[in-house]
């Protein structure tokens, strides 16, 4: 006998498979023959699909029956076809019992094993709304910036690819003020949450949507800067790990401009700074002012650092690796910048601190969402589990 908490508890699983797979509901509803309606209607607990449908289902989703009267439909998404299988012999046991829709952390296997099993819960959970809350708002899903481009993992390599990125998102050689309105608005999925002690930022691949998500850390409150730093950093691994290409630790090791061997950790922190402070940039704001390399004050350093949205000591680095500013100029700036880090827990002067807006897209999406179904149970969930989890930025979403 059918009861109404099996129908919804049926409705619910089909419809966590389909996004488990990429699909958008409309998308299935053609595959099965049927009208957007009745299929709503079948992942809403309204009604019962026939057999005939839940075979097909089945088919599609690919995924046995079973997997729909599940209470724990998760279990069934490995149940994956023998071709399918066969693709995936090449990935480590450790990469492939990461379930979910961000599946593929922009890591090494090394890297993906040591970090903490709860962190995978956890981005998983908040990966899995995001998608629900753009399945509900029939948002994009693909980047408008492919995360898939070939590069040379040398300094040349790197900057190549930076300037290519910069074109893509229609910056070229401008100061980007705004980094996370820059790749949110390219479709990128940015969530600012806690995330465990030694894990700054996190990287995950949805090959299938041609896009990823990045989580940055705001455990022990970051600076911006940093946080901005560890996003682009994110954005680094992305390219260095993209999926189809060769494993980053089998590739030949190129060397930096100081030739020291390029690891990722180092090749992710060198494209950050690339991408924030390309060469073209700074030259241009230094020259517009014409400040000589013996004639910086901490006072003009502090404001142009924070039109490139860095920590002073970053930009204090990049001065110096462009010989744009005088070496006991540097020393003594280093000297005194260090003093103020110790002081101020490593925090910029007041005047130069950036200003963020954590969760901007994700709060559209879950203000939208709310406005659209606003008796819908789903909702309801994701905006519980987000306030659990405690995400900044979201308090005033109504």
């Amino acid at each position: 006998m059918k009861t109404e908490s099996s129908l919804l508890q049926v409705g619910e699983n089909i419809r966590v498979i389909r996004r488990r797979r990429r699909m958008m509901q409309r998308e299935l509803a053609e595959r099965l023959g049927m009208r957007p309606g009745p299929v709503n209607c079948i992942e809403r607990g309204k009604h019962l699909p026939s057999a005939r449908v839940l075979h097909r289902l089945s088919e599609i989703l690919d995924v046995p029956i079973d997997a729909f009267f599940a209470e724990t439909p998760s279990l069934y998404l490995d149940a994956l076809s023998d071709e399918r299988l066969a693709g995936m012999a090449r990935d480590s046991e450790e990469t492939r019992a990461v379930s979910g829709p961000c599946a593929r952390p922009a890591r090494t296997d090394g890297e993906r094993v040591a970090l903490p099993s709860f962190l995978f819960a956890t981005i998983s959970r908040l990966a899995d709304a995001f998608l629900a809350l753009e399945d509900i708002c029939a948002a994009r899903k693909s980047a408008r910036l492919p995360l898939t481009m070939p590069f040379d993992r040398t300094e040349s390599g790197l900057i190549a690819l930076c300037e290519q990125v910069r074109r893509m998102l229609g910056v070229s050689d401008a100061v980007i003020f705004d980094p996370v309105e820059l790749l949110e608005n390219a479709g990128l999925r940015i969530v600012f949450c806690d995330l465990p002690d030694g894990c700054e930022s996190v990287a995950c691949h949805d090959e299938d949507n041609g896009n990823a998500f990045v989580f940055v850390s705001c455990a022990g409150k970051p600076t911006v800067e940093r946080q901005l730093f560890r996003l682009c950093c994110e954005l680094g691994r992305l390219y260095a790990h993209a999926p189809g290409r060769s494993r980053p630790e089998a590739l030949p090791v190129g060397r930096d401009r100081r030739g020291k061997p390029f690891d990722d950790d180092r090749l992710s922190r060198r494209f950050a700074a690339l991408f924030l402070m390309p060469e073209a940039a700074v030259r241009a704001t230094v020259s517009q002012l014409g400040v000589r390399p013996d004639g910086w004050t901490p006072t003009l350093l502090y404001r142009i650092k924070h039109r490139f949205g860095v920590s002073a000591e970053t930009f204090l680095y990049r001065l110096d690796e462009l010989d744009l500013i005088a070496s006991p100029l540097r020393k003594r700036f280093q000297r005194d910048i260090r003093a103020y880090y110790r002081a101020h827990a490593h925090g910029e002067p007041d005047a130069t601190r950036r200003m963020l807006s954590p969760n901007g897209r994700l709060g559209d999406l879950l203000h939208l969402a709310a406005r659209q179904a606003p008796a819908d149970e789903e909702v309801g969930r994701i905006r519980a589990m987000l306030g659990q989890l405690g995400l900044p930025g979201l308090e005033a979403v109504e």
